[in-house]
């Protein structure tokens, strides 16, 4: 997940802190979260650009 939750639940499973059980639980797709990789100049033809937004969080730009 581009937040890094799974990684979060990684290593807590590596750590010790959660079981395994416990790590596929929270791992559970509980919204949209799937992520496409594109591997090849041939994939990334197929992509068409459509729109963009400027996103203002609010910080100030040095």
């Amino acid at each position: 997940m581009a937040d890094d939750t799974i990684w979060d639940f990684v290593n807590g499973f590596i750590s010790g802190k959660i079981s395994r059980s416990v790590f596929w639980e929270y791992a559970r797709f509980k919204h949209p979260t799937h992520q496409i990789s594109f591997h090849t100049v041939n994939a990334l033809r197929c992509l068409t650009f459509e729109r963009s937004e400027h996103i203002h969080d609010g910080k100030t730009e040095r």
